[in-house]
């Protein structure tokens, strides 16, 4: 292995010293900014066996993988699954699902539950009935004693379970003639106030006090809200205090402040948390097969009847659009269809990939879809193929709407952004991408996502800001990136080799009202490459202030909105 000193030594166009960077990549992920240092913009093609070496890195990715990695994320310990048959008998579970269950009924192999409750029986009765007639999954509502609270679990297909339980089941298991029951971490979700009441010894009820108090809750109305008397709220407060060892009245302010604060992480737990659950709840991937034999995945969301918006991911992402744009559609009467560009999540490849090959898979997907009319929104590197699909429709493109977009130009020189400057290394060295977007796909994870997005973010301070109170952006961003690379990475390496081919792109023939719409930040996607590219293509620029490369996330609702204008 190659030391970091060792790298400013070396000169920067040696190919093995790249393949010796990449094993570092592959051992820790974080260390992927030192490719930036050892890629050189004139590196010429390196000879195949360097090439070759780079596999090696693959094998080191996966022996140094942690259990919390990967685009698997439900194998981790803290998720539930039991999957059932179509007649509702139990196959095969894991721990945390037995756990959950045994406060529930009897979990026996080729048996039903047998629920202590049979409100939950036909609770999962109704659930089936609801899963075998339609797509998707159901949440299904498990009644426990009043102190527990509920459990909440999703019905879903089988199939939607093969990424956790694959490894756990026989070769002849049939995993799509069966029925996933999966259980959400509850206990993940209030472990931090388990420690808390553990620690000092609280009650549950001193706990709940502490929760209402952490809310901002005056003792008053938390007397109210808990149903007992202010004396006892007192009392219990006392208590808090005694066990926690306060004596001063500055003791008091300050172990209120340190329990908002450790609320605040809390409730971000909480939140991500609520986020995967919201991810699972995504509409079902759907596939078309088009004239060539190739096989094209798509999602639609919103209104089936409503306007329909034709949205292009970025060039790292997939059809998984953010949380709650399903409802969002409906209210707004848009039928949102994303589609996985070739090569990209479930789509096949493309050999001869360019933006007018995929516009070309675009109009066809419209036509199967018995689209007339098309309004189009494409984010960051999905802009050029969203343009060349335009072009492609013609009179039946309505408008195009570009977020945050990316032109297939240079990137400028940037110092301090570590992404803007890998990005344009590794166009000029596509023959490292396939093996990095490989580690990519089996190390990623939201922990790491989100300090890579940090990292990146400095020179935004509406993007930090945005990181901080959304704790629960990496989970998405991680699931999206996870979506893209579930089969291969052939779909991102391709579409950054067609940039670089793309930078003479003509879109001369565009006749549809272009908007733009970009962070006053963004140092990531740059405003003004973009519009240098566009020339007086754009009939309106709208630059958001306080934000930068996080503008779609932020003001997603505002976006669709216009789109639906």
């Amino acid at each position: 292995m190659v030391g970091q000193s060792e790298l400013a030594q070396r000169p920067p166009s040696d190919a093995r010293l790249v393949v010796e960077t990449m094993y570092q990549v592959a051992a820790d992920p974080e260390a992927w900014e030192q490719l930036v240092e050892v890629l050189d913009e004139g590196l010429d093609e390196p000879a195949p066996e360097i090439v070759r070496d780079l596999a090696i890195s693959e094998d080191i990715a996966r022996l140094t993988q942690r259990r919390d990695e990967g685009p698997n994320a439900v194998r981790r310990a803290d998720l539930g699954w039991l999957l059932l048959t179509s007649g509702r008998k139990a196959l095969v579970w894991n721990g945390a699902a037995a756990e959950i269950l045994d406060g529930l009924g009897t979990l026996r192999a080729g048996q039903a539950v047998d629920f202590d409750d049979p409100a939950n029986e036909e609770a999962l009765a109704q659930a089936f009935v609801r899963v075998q007639s339609g797509p998707g999954q159901v949440i299904v509502k498990l009644d426990r004693d009043e102190d527990e609270g509920p459990a909440f679990a999703y019905l879903t297909r089988g199939a939607a379970l093969a990424g956790l339980a694959g490894a756990d089941l026989p070769d002849s298991f049939d995993i799509d003639a069966s029925y996933a029951l999966v259980f959400p971490a509850a206990s993940v979700t209030t472990g931090l106030w388990t420690s808390i009441r553990e620690s000092f010894g609280l009650t549950p009820a001193e706990v709940r006090l502490a929760r209402k108090l952490r809310d901002g809750r005056t003792l008053q109305d938390a007397a109210g809200e808990l149903s007992v008397s202010i004396n006892t709220v007192r009392n219990q407060l006392r208590a808090i205090f005694d066990k926690m060892g306060l004596k001063r009245q500055s003791d008091l302010i300050r172990a209120l402040t340190e329990l908002s604060t450790l609320a605040g992480l809390i409730d971000g737990q909480e939140r991500v948390r609520a986020e995967e659950l919201k991810i699972l709840q995504a509409p079902p991937v759907r596939f078309v097969a088009l004239a060539v034999g190739r096989r094209l995945a798509y999602r639609e969301y919103g209104d089936p009847a409503g306007k329909v918006l034709l949205a292009f991911h970025e060039g790292l992402g997939s059809s998984l659009l953010p949380p709650g744009t399903d409802e969002l559609g409906r209210e707004l009467g848009l039928r949102v269809i994303c589609a996985e560009r070739p090569g990209f999540g479930q789509s096949d490849p493309r050999e001869d990939y360019s933006f007018e090959g995929v516009a070309a898979d675009m109009v066809e997907l419209c036509d199967r879809l018995g689209v007339s009319q098309v309004r189009i929104g494409a984010v960051l590197s999905g802009a050029p193929s969203a343009l060349a699909t335009a072009i492609a429709l013609g009179e039946r493109a309505v408008k195009v709407q570009l977020y945050s977009a990316r032109a297939p130009r240079a990137l400028e020189a940037r110092p301090g952004n570590p992404l803007v400057m890998f990005r344009r290394r590794i166009e000029e060295n596509a023959w490292v991408l396939e093996s990095f977007f490989a580690i990519l796909r089996l190390r990623l994870s939201p922990a790491m996502l989100e300090r890579i997005l940090r990292r990146s973010s400095v020179h935004s301070a509406g993007d930090l800001d945005y990181l901080a109170s959304r704790p629960e952006t990496a989970a998405f961003v991680a699931a999206y990136i996870g979506e893209a690379l579930a089969r291969s990475s052939r779909g991102p390496v391709d579409e950054i080799r067609a940039f670089r081919r793309g930078r003479n792109m003509d879109i001369g023939a565009l006749r549809v009202p272009l908007s733009v719409w970009h962070g006053e930040e963004d140092r990531f996607a740059p405003l003004s490459p973009l519009l240098a590219f566009l020339g007086d293509r754009a009939s309106e620029v709208h630059v958001t202030p306080g934000i930068g490369h996080f503008l779609v996330l932020k003001h997603w609702r505002s976006l669709l909105a216009e789109a639906a204008a």
